[in-house]
């Protein structure tokens, strides 16, 4: 697992460098101190360090993929997954937040399939993700430009709609509806529905918010569940093959 410094620290520059001069305690000295500390193998201080720039309110996916690996290195599996998530969210198309996420989730105890995922499904899933969500926005809006155009050409033009101009909007608004659906169901997938990492050892899932329920199932660190409902010091929770069930709300962190 490689360390990604490149382009950080004169990111930190532009966004913190009207309000911190560089001292030995400033976001740009820390970052370098943590860089060196993942280098010597001080995977403890490496982590703390990329830990403590969170407080700045970063979000930044190299900063989250540091840390993520840096939390691999000393073998806290959840703390990895969650922020190479957190760091897919922020680069979706990264290739090394992607491999290196897969390399974890491999370790992952609790391997849960999709039931409604597979085949050419999973595969248009893939692509959705390595799109992001901001991305297939993007298109959307261009294809809703592009179909106003069409139009305003069409109609100040003294033909007006030949068939062929009319079958090249129909085919743009074909386009514009699957890139419409496409965005709405990853939004609704990857950030529209709250999803959470296990960060404990283990942890039984109940029938209901309480000690006194019954235990449905385990599950283990590393794995990502979908947030359904909280209550109090609880969290409803769901995988994907849909089993459901409540855990402590200290068990798991929101990605």
């Amino acid at each position: 697992m490689t360390r990604r410094a490149t382009g950080l620290v004169l990111a930190f520059t532009v966004l913190l460098g009207a309000v911190a001069t560089v001292r030995a305690d400033s976001p740009e000295a820390t970052f370098d101190a943590a860089c060196r500390d993942y280098e010597q193998g001080h995977w403890d201080a490496a982590a703390d360090g990329f830990r403590s720039l969170l407080r700045y309110g970063l979000s930044d996916a190299r900063l989250e993929y540091n840390l993520a690996n840096a939390e691999y290195k000393r073998g806290h599996l959840g703390e990895a997954i969650l922020h190479y998530e957190r760091a897919r969210r922020l680069a979706p198309a990264d290739p090394d937040v992607l491999a290196n996420l897969a390399i974890a989730r491999a370790k992952i105890r609790d391997v849960v399939e999709d039931d409604d995922a597979a085949g050419v499904l999973r595969s248009l899933r893939t692509v959705q993700d390595r799109l992001g969500v901001s991305a297939q926005a993007g298109l959307f809006a261009g294809c809703v430009w592009l179909v106003a155009a069409i139009v305003a050409w069409c109609g100040s033009r003294a033909g007006g709609f030949t068939p062929g101009w009319g079958w090249t909007l129909a085919g743009t608004l074909l386009a514009t509806a699957l890139v419409f659906l496409s965005w709405r169901s990853s939004w609704a997938r990857l950030e529209g529905t709250p999803r959470a990492v296990i960060l404990k050892p283990s942890v039984e899932a109940l029938a209901g918010p309480g000690l006194n329920n019954a235990a449905l199932f385990t599950l283990h660190e590393g794995t990502t569940v979908t947030i359904e409902s909280d209550r109090e010091s609880w969290l409803q929770v769901t995988l994907p093959n849909g089993l459901t069930g409540w855990v402590v709300r200290d068990a798991a962190e929101r990605i």
